[in-house]
């Protein structure tokens, strides 16, 4: 069993013991079965080991009187037992006892049993006894009733060839109900001892069955003898340590023998001081019973099988090796919903026509670990058969698989030809497992409309003369690309358009241009793929984006750019989100076309070129959260006018540019707040003019020259709670007039320059200026060189600068 329910059976069985206390606890008093002076039988924890030959067990064990007087006693017995084979077991008990006579103490008990196997299955089972205890003699008698059927074994599951299709015996564990009984006794009494020690042993014998097939009954003898010592001096009254040896023996597990050490530790009670008579020391025996619920596993009958992957039935398999004579038109015989096995244990399979598929045939590889499922148990495992085929193309004007819909090819190794595998307006169908290499013109290409599942296949060596694909499709609608490697061909992946599905961990690398490359992707999910060492682009737009999901993906040491959207590829409304361009030798983002709308967030551009290029106008746009570090030009750079933008919560570090550079307007509605530039080489923001926008609670620290850099106009907008902290030149540079706008709230310290460095205050201006700081920096405080502001003169202030540390 894991951690997580062996931590479970402990909550449980602290939580038990808690609840029996809490109702007088709550009050500061003992609880109840503490607090009675003729208490006699005290609560205890006993922990036992055991080993053998095997198994080893731990197991602890808390005994709980729930009432008593001084002839019987209800208590509660809860226990948890821990496994080497990392399975265990939880047994919660109500048990009673009662002194019949002076001679006999008479039992009965009922438990609920909780298993968790090392298969991580559970079982569950109630359980009863009776006993009959004297000084001298126990007997007693248990039964074990399990509560559900068989739980599956994958990993004891097989699947075969029987004639022409494929059979599967499922693996599966079964509780066994049964009984168990035995007699004991008194054998040696210790007298001579400083404790009080004594020898008892025991015999009896175990049924348990199953009537499932192949659940072979455990029937056997048990034996068992302990050596018992009493009240030790160290432990207190009411302690107890055994020496224990069991053996027993069945047909299905052989000779079984173990050792045992248990420890007993009173809990604490008024009956501390109190030591037990040997009589009484009988009614606080823990029961003895089967620790664990019995388990054993075997293999199902015969059934029929299914491929995992579609749900196909492996029946009347056609096969297929060097040797068969027309495979070509054995393979379309076949029929529809055929099963054809592809064998290459005989060498390479050739043709020069191709393989045309029927609609919803399986061509399926020999040599190849495929998953298959049990028509009746829903049992997985693999199957396994022949060896490894190529199949090779060998004219460059056909293809060399034609799929059809609900067609599936799984697992073959498919080389030359036109196409590898070519198929048009398909759905439904499955390319898994694949190796295509080496064709003419594409891997795979499909034509028209797709809605299929293209996964964990290999690309590799495809279109290198002609400069296709590893992939290549006309319109993605549906269905789900996912787990592919393309690597070495003309292009990664081609898709004219995207519309729909899932494109997902797939990785293009090492290809002769482009890994990724998309005409318009106007739906769909892009996610989690890898774009790596491509000769140019590693994501590659040409036209409309205009929806769908961008998120997750990797451009990493591309030799252009990490992800080029291209001029013609306008953004209207896409989610691009936790991408990542490393290292890319052109920009890690560049949007040459207009950008009007979409959320761009969390992405990261490290080591490119620049690291976010925006060439065209931005409009509509939210950008936030992302991240620009250690670019050869500008973190940030938006090349064009900006409107109704939010840009918020961005950073730029230790670009060898400008952090964030907005290189035209910075217009009506646009925000611009929250973002950070630390450290970079030029102006941490570096602005052309504002007009209408909002630029407020952004920082600027370290950079090489200015913090805030505004070479254009002021004519409108707000400029407010900025910070500019130890930049190299001036925390704020206004080189243009200030015509307008408010400029309120911001703090320069500790610059190199002067802390606010103004051209001029335009005649007529409405600008206002006011509730500004300046700190410690190394030349004025505020240089207003000429003009000044309609309103805020007066209210801005400072200290520790060189002069003018109010204005």
């Amino acid at each position: 069993m894991n951690a997580r329910v062996t931590s479970r059976l402990l909550a449980l069985l602290f939580l038990t013991v808690a609840g029996l206390s809490t109702p007088a606890l709550s009050y500061g008093q003992d609880p109840e079965w503490l607090q009675e002076e003729d208490y006699l039988y005290r609560a205890y924890f006993d922990f036992t080991g055991s080993a053998g030959g095997y198994r080893d067990v731990g197991q602890g064990l808390l005994f709980v009187p729930l009432a008593q007087d001084e002839e019987s006693l209800f208590f509660a017995d809860l226990r948890g037992n821990i496994f080497n084979d990392s399975s265990a077991e939880g047994n919660f008990g109500l048990a009673y006892r009662k002194m019949v006579n002076d001679e006999w103490i008479a039992g009965m008990y009922g438990f609920y049993d909780v298993r968790r196997s090392n298969y991580n299955n559970m079982f569950r089972q109630g359980s009863f006894g009776l006993e009959l205890m004297s000084i001298e003699w126990d007997f007693r008698v248990n039964g074990y009733i399990p509560g559900q059927g068989p739980q599956r074994v994958d990993s004891l599951s097989t699947a075969y060839l029987s004639g022409n299709n494929v059979v599967m015996r499922a693996g599966e564990e079964r509780a066994y109900w049964g009984t168990d009984f035995e007699v004991g006794r008194l054998l040696k009494t210790f007298y001579q001892m400083k404790v009080d020690a004594e020898l008892r042993g025991y015999v009896g014998g175990y049924y348990f069955d199953n009537n499932a097939p192949n659940f072979n009954k455990m029937t056997g003898p048990r034996a068992r003898v302990e050596f018992r010592m009493f009240d030790l001096p160290f432990l207190g009254n009411g302690s107890r340590v055994v020496l224990a040896g069991q053996y027993q023996h069945d047909d299905l597990r052989g000779s079984q023998g173990e050792g045992l050490l248990t420890v007993r530790i009173p809990l604490p009670g008024n009956g501390d001081s109190r030591k037990l008579t040997r009589f009484q020391r009988r009614m606080v025996n823990p029961i003895q019973r089967d620790i664990d619920i019995v388990l054993n596993q075997a293999q199902a009958p015969e059934e029929c099988a299914k491929l995992q992957l579609n749900g196909q039935e492996l029946k009347n398999i056609t096969f297929i090796d060097a040797n068969t004579p027309n495979a070509e038109a054995v393979f379309n015989a076949a029929g529809s919903n055929s099963v054809v096995l592809f064998d290459g244990s005989a060498g390479t399979i050739h043709t020069a026509t191709g393989f045309v598929f029927n609609n919803g045939q399986l061509a399926l590889a020999g040599g190849t670990d495929v998953n298959v499922v049990g028509c009746a148990s829903g049992a997985v495992t693999t199957f396994h058969y022949g060896g490894k085929p190529l199949v090779q193309g060998d004219n460059m004007i056909n293809d060399v698989f034609t799929l059809a819909d609900n067609a599936s090819i799984v697992g073959l190794n498919v080389t030359g030809g036109l196409n590898g595998i070519y198929g048009n307006n398909l759905s439904g169908f499955y390319i898994t497992g694949n190796t295509v290499s080496n064709a003419f013109e594409d891997g795979v290409h499909l034509d028209g409309d797709t809605n299929g599942t293209i996964t964990n296949n290999t690309f590799f060596g495809n279109g290198v003369i002609t400069y296709e694909d590893g992939l290549n499709i006309e319109h993605l609608t549906g269905g789900t690309i996912s787990g592919n490697t393309s690597r070495g061909n003309g292009y990664g992946y081609y898709f004219e358009r995207v519309s729909g599905g899932t494109i997902s961990n797939n990785v293009a690398e090492l290809n002769m241009v482009d890994g990724f490359d998309f005409d318009d992707f106007d739906g769909g999910t892009l996610t989690g793929n890898t774009a790596q060492y491509n000769g140019e682009d590693g994501f590659y737009f040409y036209n409309q984006i205009t929806g769908g999901e961008i998120s997750n993906n990797i451009a990493r040491e591309n030799y252009n750019f990490g992800f080029d959207i291209d001029a013609d590829a306008d953004v209207d409304g896409v989610t691009f989100s936790g991408n990542q361009a490393l290292e890319n030798d052109y920009a890690g983002f560049a949007f040459f076309g207009h950008v009007n709308g979409g959320t761009f967030s969390n992405n990261i551009a490290n080591g490119n070129d620049a690291g976010f290029y925006f060439d065209q106008d931005v409009d509509g746009a939210v950008i936030t959260g992302n991240v620009a570090n250690n670019n050869n030009l500008n973190g940030f750079w938006f090349d064009d006018k900006v409107t109704n933008t939010t840009f918020t919560g961005n950073s730029a570090s230790q670009n060898k540019g400008n952090g964030i550079k907005f290189g035209d307007t910075v217009g009506v509605g646009t925000l611009i707040s929250n973002n950070k530039a630390l450290n970079n080489l030029d102006d941490g923001f570096d602005f052309e003019d504002l007009n209408g926008g909002t630029i407020m609670n952004n920082l600027a620290q370290g950079n090489q020259e200015d913090g805030f850099d505004f070479d254009n106009v002021i004519v409108s907008g707000i400029f407010s709670n900025n910070t500019s902290i130890g930049n190299a030149a001036n925390g704020y540079d206004f080189v243009a007039p200030i015509s307008g706008g408010t400029l309120d709230g911001n703090t320069a310290q500790s610059n190199a320059g002067n802390g606010f460095s103004i051209g001029i205050f335009s005649g007529g201006n409405t600008a206002s200026f006011s509730n500004n700081t300046a700190i410690d920096n190394v030349f004025k405080g505020y240089d207003i060189q000429t003009g000044a502001p309609q309103t805020g003169t007066g209210t801005n202030t400072g200290y520790g600068n060189a002069t003018d540390s109010n204005y």
